[in-house]
This record gives structure tokens, sequence and C-alpha cells, in this order.
């Protein structure tokens, strides 16, 4: 499933099931989890509506996004501890960016594990970003056929594949889709 993000970018704020999705995430983020004073890594932050929401709270965050057009729609927010990139999760960007000097308290993904080429390699590169306790959360549109999507069972997989030892995995909520339908939303969740 191969998208061109930056083509959604102008636009991608203004659609009704966008902002309900980043909020039912800030909702079930906040019931999770403390974001006082964390080291925060926003992993596909697209337009960065959820770094928007956790800044005030959060000592640091880092958006990632592949998107050029995506992080430049999040500079317009200008905020003060939300440090933009743009380029996809590889080890060697882990290595070589000073954005990943440090180690993350909460690695958060919405709507982004189902679209990434590899999944597990990239929940790997997360497990080692995570300090010790650190918590990796991610939403994504659930799906019956992991060949389009991920499934409860591909999701608990590839996390524990990646090195997570006690992973939840839930369905928190449904976003209502301007055609009428809903579609449900897979929440998985590996501690360190």
């Amino acid at each position: 499933m191969v998208h061109n993000w930056d083509e959604y970018a102008a636009e991608w704020e203004n659609d009704p099931a966008t902002a309900q999705f980043s909020d039912l995430v800030f909702a079930e983020l906040q019931a999770l989890h403390s974001l006082k004073g964390a080291n925060i890594l926003d992993f596909g932050c697209g337009t960065g509506l959820l770094s928007q929401r956790i800044a005030p709270f959060a000592r640091s965050v880092v958006a990632l996004d592949a998107s050029e057009s995506m992080i430049e729609e999040l500079d317009k927010k200008t905020l003060a501890n939300v440090e933009p990139v743009v380029d996809e999760l590889t080890r060697g960007l882990v290595a070589q960016h000073p954005a990943f000097r440090k180690q993350f308290d909460l690695v958060i993904a919405s709507s982004v594990c189902g679209f990434v080429s590899d999944f597990k390699e990239a929940a790997t590169i997360i497990y080692s970003l995570l300090d010790e306790q650190g918590i990796f959360v991610h939403w994504d549109w659930l799906n019956e056929d992991d060949a389009e999507g991920l499934t409860q069972e591909s999701a608990h997989s590839i996390l524990h594949q990646a090195g997570f030892s006690d992973i939840e995995i839930s369905i928190p909520f449904e976003i209502e889709m301007k055609d009428g339908t809903s579609m449900p939303v897979l929440m998985g969740v590996g501690y360190k």
C-alpha cells in the first residue's frame, strides 16, 4: 500500500475523521500513561495533531515523518518543545541524528504502522529507542487480513518479535467515515 502523503498534507486536518481519530487517541493515551515530563517520539506524526496535544505536558517531543509536506504543516504550529524530523525510521537515522541520542519514555504512532513497509523492523528500532520501563503505543485501522494492514494477531506477533514481553491489544474505538460506515481502530501497547 503505497501513499504519497505529501499530496494529503495541506488538507489533512480538514477531514473530520482525522480530528476525531486524534481526539480519541489522545484520550486513550492520557488514560494509559502520564505525559508529564516525558521524552516522547511521535512516529509518523503527520501534520502534528497529536504532537500539538501532547507538547504542553511533555519534556520533549521528537516528531518524525517521512513526508516533507506533513512536517511543513507541523512547522506552522511553532511548538517550542517539538523537534520535527523529516525522514524514515531507520537504524541509520537513529545512529546519526542528534534527536535520537536520548532514550524515549514513550513512543506513539497514530495510524502509521499499518502503512509502513516493514513494521517488524520499525518495532525493533522503536524497542531499542525506549528507556527501561518505556512504552510503545500504536493505533491503526483494524483489518481482517494482514496483507492489507494489521490484524490483532499480526500486531501482537510483531510486538513480541521486536522484544516486547508485556503486550496489550484492544479495539478501543471506531471512527465514523464520510460514507457513514464505522472503522474499528486497533490499539497495540508494548511495555519494555
